[in-house]
């Protein structure tokens, strides 16, 4: 289990054993039980690369060259979409509260 621990004396260094990174005054490091410090910079930084590695979007992003083609392809495929739906939805015309009601008897 690792515990968070601020650095708070001014004389005091600690080397993280993840990186090499020496830490002081002010750093925010996390120990475990066995003693082994690791810089908590260190470790959001791996920890938010991970997340960006496993993040599903990543997948299909690599299939595109950069992020507008990507843009593009998904409000292409949304058009297709909804032009395919579209005569299918019922058309509210004289129930609309703003409708100027005609006479249809005349």
């Amino acid at each position: 289990m690792l515990t968070l621990h601020r650095i708070t004396r001014f004389n005091e260094f600690l080397k993280c054993r993840a990186s090499g990174e020496i830490l002081m005054y002010g750093d925010f490091y996390l120990e475990d039980d066995d003693g082994n410090v690791i810089s908590y910079k260190y470790y959001r930084n791996q920890l938010d690369e991970k997340r960006r590695d496993n993040w599903p979007g990543t997948k299909i992003l690599e299939n595109f060259q950069n992020q507008k083609d990507y843009q593009d392809a998904l409000r292409e495929k949304e058009q297709e979409y909804l032009s395919s739906i579209m005569l299918d939805q019922p058309v509210v015309t004289k129930d609309a509260d703003n409708f100027e009601k005609e006479d249809l008897n005349a």
